[in-house]
């Protein structure tokens, strides 16, 4: 599963998952059942979930600038 968040970068959802802060995060899938477009909370998706990190939309679609995988053990980004 790959989801995009929108952050200045990865440091800053690491420091807000370690304030235990609640991040909304999108996934884009043509093929997902609940629509093109799905909401989730970051806490909510499963453990090695790709998170592409953006700041910005380009053309509609977000443009990414960083990516890291969830360690739901330890909730950060590696």
């Amino acid at each position: 599963m790959k989801v995009y968040v929108q952050a200045k970068s990865k440091k800053q959802v690491n420091e807000l998952l370690a304030a235990g802060e609640q991040i909304g995060s999108v996934e884009y899938n043509a093929f997902n059942p609940n629509g093109y477009q799905t909401h989730h909370m970051l806490d909510e998706v499963p453990d090695g979930t790709v998170v592409a990190i953006f700041e910005k939309y380009v053309g509609g679609q977000p443009y990414t600038k960083a990516y890291g995988t969830l360690d739901k053990n330890k909730m950060r980004l590696k």
